[in-house]
């Protein structure tokens, strides 16, 4: 089978596996913007008449961000913690900020966010009353801790780009061992096609290391862990068709040298000589040797 066959099977392999992880995203976001939907209701819903003036443009203003915030519909994601919802202050990969912490930026409290992210990324905002600077924060824009507590969302795990990128790649690179291992093993089982037996070892190799990374990747879980074991086991078959497929070429090579007739003593051959010089006749012998 010709390289851009196995390329062609190996990528649509890894289109499939991420047509799957991609669709989880577009349910999450879904589900963030639906839970802001709900937050925005309840706040709309408060009696003001606690508040100052003040407190209430600032509220406003803070509530039409929210809404824009949730109209964008790019949110942190849960890189690391595979089966459970966790807050993210600020998103470690796409630095993107949650709904707090983007209300605060808004409002020129970027310090507050950085401090807060630097001392634990993953808190909940509940946790945060003790923090005075927090709290003023909230006194002044006319919201409650209760509120705010809404207002932050937890995340469902989805895999980072890295990981996303190496479960493209990992099938791509498993199919196409795959299929060297059955070339190696059928119609070059002798090892006459050199480079098909050097394809096999190095795209084994490379099923093999993509698996172990795929299977060392914690964001990836337990699935994660089974698929590079599998991706590492074809590796390994690839190897190894191609290692008998040399051995085979081998001993094929020896068998043929083996056969070819060698010649190891000098055979001596007499050949009678006559010669005629000036009307004279003289007769001799010439001994010749043929190794």
């Amino acid at each position: 089978m010709h390289l851009p066959r196995l390329f062609v099977v190996g990528g649509l392999l890894g289109g499939s596996l991420l047509t799957t992880r991609v669709s989880a995203p577009r349910v999450e976001v879904h589900r963030i913007q639906s839970h802001l939907d709900s937050v925005l209701t309840e706040l709309g819903a408060r009696n003001l008449g606690a508040l100052s003036s003040d407190q209430r443009a600032h509220r406003a203003v803070l509530v039409h961000e929210l809404r824009a915030y949730r109209d964008r519909g790019v949110f942190p994601h849960n890189y690391d913690f595979p089966g459970r919802r966790v807050p993210y202050f600020v998103d470690r990969e796409t630095r993107t900020l949650c709904a707090v912490a983007d209300l605060l930026a808004f409002t020129g409290r970027r310090d507050v966010v950085d401090r807060v992210a630097r001392g634990n990324n993953n808190v909940l905002v509940a946790k945060l009353a003790g923090d005075s600077a927090f709290r003023n924060w909230l006194d002044a824009s006319g919201l409650t801790l209760e509120e705010a507590a809404r207002i932050q969302v937890v995340y469902s795990f989805s895999p980072s780009p890295s990981e996303v990128a190496l479960l493209m790649g990992t099938p791509m690179l498993a199919g196409t061992a795959g299929v060297m291992a059955l070339v190696n093993s059928s119609g070059n089982a002798d090892g006459h096609g050199k480079a098909r037996t050097i394809a096999g070892l190095v795209s084994g190799a490379a099923s093999i290391a993509a698996g172990a990374t795929v299977a060392g990747s914690y964001g990836l879980g337990s699935s994660g862990a089974k698929f590079g074991a599998v991706s590492a086991a074809i590796g390994g078959l690839s190897i190894l068709s191609s290692v008998r497929a040399m051995h085979s070429h081998a001993r094929i090579m020896a068998a043929e040298r083996d056969a070819k007739p060698t010649r190891d003593t000098a055979e001596p051959t007499v050949s009678p000589l006559v010669t005629t010089a000036n009307g004279r006749t003289s007769a001799g012998a010439m001994v010749s040797l043929r190794f």
